[in-house]
């Protein structure tokens, strides 16, 4: 079910990054020869006879091959550098590297012939993208890297645990870095909140619709990314996650993340979705399809957003008692896993609880 990864706009957060550059002297012996004339004996016009001649009758001062470096551009020789410099090409005692004039403190190799690595203070053009001189993954710059979603993190630095960590979800551009909420123990870690919708004040809208809520504070009961921050996510993404605090949960591929978002009657958005695992008490069911009806009670009066029914399955040509077979689990409507129900189910499963709170993540 794995799918390669593949990701604006500006929201409320913390900036991050500070990069910090500076160029250094790429020639600090830098001689510029002065250009002299020749007659037909060979002499230059000061009638020192070992100056070279071109054919355009303008010469260059002579330079010891032992000691120095030049460039040349045309027939004029503009540059002299004694070898050994940090510059010239060629890399000495002292040097990690030299690329000569390819040398720059966003290249591979630094002006002052260092190879570029993370903590140097230099960001390394397309390579690193940030530099913040510490160890904190948490702070929106980790191993030189600002990330989008809670894998990033945990991919360059391993082990960081559960909590607020501020990142980049909406995408490149001006806006500063907001907080996000990583789950980093769930399955080995790195899910990204996208939603937080409690049982007694659901957000109560598909997925696919625009709804922020709270984003600058993921940690809050009522919490959603917009659409745009919800994209970024999704393409650097490959699992979605979605329970209430307990044991039952849904866990699918995230291209089904928009699901329904095409159906001409909000209340019709219902399609058949492939889940790696679903659990409803001590019900697992690996890869199973089930009918998932999309919308909620805020898109139209509809059941509740996400949700499964058993009573649903038939509109997707599915079994009517996915978890056990040929015996309904619970009462019709009960709109499983939907956390804005419009039929309770008398707590027989964790979304109903009382001060449910159902929570969707992303990997």
């Amino acid at each position: 079910m794995a799918k390669p990864v593949g990701r604006g706009r500006a929201s409320l957060g913390i900036v991050a990054a500070a990069a910090l550059a500076g160029c250094l002297d790429r020639n600090p012996q830098f001689e510029e020869p002065l250009p002299t004339t020749s007659d037909s004996s060979g002499a230059d016009s000061t009638g020192d006879p070992t100056a070279s001649t071109t054919s355009q009758g303008t010469t260059g001062s002579l330079t010891d091959p032992s000691t120095s470096a030049t460039s040349t551009v045309g027939p004029m020789t503009t540059t002299t550098m004694p070898l050994g410099a940090c510059g010239d090409g060629q890399v000495g005692q002292d040097e990690e590297c030299d690329d000569g004039l390819a040398n720059a403190d966003d290249a591979a190799c630094t002006s002052a012939c260092k190879q570029a690595t993370c903590g140097d203070g230099l960001i390394h053009k397309d390579i690193e993208f940030c530099e913040d001189l510490n160890d904190d993954p948490a702070d929106g710059c980790v191993a030189c890297f600002v990330p989008h979603v809670c894998k990033e993190v945990l991919d360059r630095a391993p082990g960081s645990p559960t909590g607020l960590y501020v990142m980049d979800p909406d995408g490149p551009g001006p806006g500063p870095l907001v907080p996000a909420y990583c789950d980093m123990t769930l399955d080995g870690g790195g899910w990204t909140r996208v939603e937080r919708s409690p049982l007694a004040d659901p957000i109560a809208r598909a997925l696919f619709v625009d709804v922020e809520v709270n984003y600058d504070d993921p940690t809050k009961s009522r919490y959603r990314m917009g659409r745009a921050a919800l994209n970024v996510v999704q393409q650097h993404s490959n699992e979605l996650w979605i329970d209430c605090g307990g044991t039952d949960h849904l866990w699918t591929d995230s291209d089904f993340l928009f699901e329904g978002e095409d159906a001409p009657n909000p209340c019709d958005a219902v399609g058949a979705v492939l889940y790696k695992e679903a659990q409803l008490s001590d019900i697992i069911l690996k890869d199973v399809e089930l009918c998932t009806g999309f919308t909620g009670l805020l898109d139209g009066d509809c059941a509740g957003a996400w949700r499964i029914d058993e009573v649903e399955q038939m509109l997707c040509g599915l079994s009517s008692t996915p978890w056990i077979d040929g015996q309904p689990f619970s009462a019709q409507n009960s709109d499983i896993f939907a956390a804005d129900p419009t039929v309770q189910e008398l707590e027989l499963h964790d979304c109903h609880k009382p001060g449910a709170i159902r929570a969707v993540m992303m990997r």
